[in-house]
């Protein structure tokens, strides 16, 4: 063992000792009345990492409610593009996986932080002997977040997508450029739920448009991403389903239908908007016009009138 390893062991058992050694004199003093009423008990503060897993291995189960698996920390170098740098602690000894209650998190029951957040953790030591500790931190998850759409995820309805950051920078005197001087990740951070499409199969929002949405979790991927739910966004427009046309069609029946529900994409529509009987020149007119609808079933766009001949009169034989 290194010299150097071996005092600062030497040095974890001492304070570990002392910490027994004051919670016993706390307890003397609890319970002797010429000492006067005890202090406080003994309080530590460290930085933690939230775990994905329980401490004792990779597939324990992890907690649901504002309880998290956190491993002691110790930080790292800093350089330019780091605010706070930390890892979890490897030092025999000092290394240590514990349970940790999110203080912000108790009243809503709530699990939000994602694996791999920093946290700084206060460990508040019991006076009983030997002391025993609670952990707790206080870190509130996220709110109401902005996500670009990136692609469209394995699971109908869902979504890749990057949480912006940042602050914006737009201007009251200039048109909505998005991301308003706000940066978007180089990678996706996020799983996106659009709750509109629940029990629906295929894709009804537009990629790299953007939605706002709610933090309700983290996946339990190698790399863990924020799940985002949203209800909502731009709509897809590509490749419409087009029902009727610009001519007047057939005398046959188009028996094609549309749903919402069960297509999933863009439509257009041809719908007869009016019609006039032409006195000078005894000729019926019909009037169509397009209307079309993104894949979430709003309207887009509809088209200017195009005439048709109904019937005309024809000379008596």
């Amino acid at each position: 063992m290194e010299p150097e390893q071996e005092e600062f062991e030497d040095a974890v058992d001492s304070g570990g000792a002392w910490i027994d050694r004051v919670a016993d004199a706390y307890a003397e003093a609890a319970g002797d009345a010429t000492l006067g009423r005890a202090r406080p008990a003994f309080a530590e503060q460290f930085l933690g990492v939230i775990r994905n897993t329980g401490c004792q291995s990779a597939g324990t189960p992890n907690y649901t409610d504002a309880r998290y698996f956190v491993d002691r920390a110790t930080p790292g170098k800093l350089d330019s593009s780091a605010l706070v740098s930390a890892s979890a602690d490897t030092i025999p000894g000092v290394r240590q996986c514990l349970t940790a209650t999110n203080l912000a998190e108790i009243a809503g029951a709530t699990h939000l932080l994602a694996p791999g957040t920093l946290v700084q953790v206060f460990g508040f030591y019991s006076r009983s002997s030997p002391p025993n500790a609670v952990h707790v931190f206080n870190s509130p998850p996220g709110d109401l977040v902005v996500v670009k759409l990136t692609g469209t995820a394995t699971g109908a309805g869902e979504y890749n997508g990057r949480i912006l950051g940042g602050m914006s920078t737009a201007s009251p005197t200039s048109a909505l450029t998005m991301p308003a001087g706000m940066t978007i990740p180089t990678s996706d951070n996020a799983l996106v739920l659009n709750t509109e499409e629940d029990g629906l199969n295929g894709y009804r929002l537009q990629i790299n448009t953007y939605v706002v949405g709610c933090v309700v979790g983290a996946t339990t991927e190698a790399t863990p991403r924020w799940i985002v739910m949203v209800r909502g966004g731009f709509g897809q427009t590509a490749s419409p389903t087009t029902l009727g046309d610009g001519t007047g069609g057939v005398i046959t029946a188009d028996y094609t239908s549309w749903s919402k529900a069960s297509n999933g994409t863009p439509l257009n529509l041809w719908v007869q908007t009016r019609t006039f009987w032409d006195t000078s020149g005894n000729v019926l007119y019909a009037y169509l016009r397009q209307i079309s609808v993104d894949a979430r079933g709003l309207l887009i766009s509809v088209s200017g009138e195009t005439r048709i001949v109904v019937d005309t009169t024809q000379s008596c034989p």
